[in-house]
């Protein structure tokens, strides 16, 4: 599992899911693809439940 920490490997991981994008179905390719995605997901919820606690 891929579990982003800051912003740089948010960018970082964000870049590779962009050249990941069409990659084929059931391909290594599309398995970290979706991988990234949840990670990145994962650090957009954790981000602004943090904002939200802040108010």
């Amino acid at each position: 599992m891929i579990k982003i920490k800051n912003e740089a490997e948010y960018e970082k991981a964000s870049e590779r899911a962009d050249k990941l994008y069409n990659a084929k179905k059931g391909s290594s390719d599309h398995k970290e693809l979706q991988a990234l995605l949840k990670a990145l997901k994962a650090y957009e919820d954790e981000f602004v439940k943090m904002l939200k606690d802040e108010y």
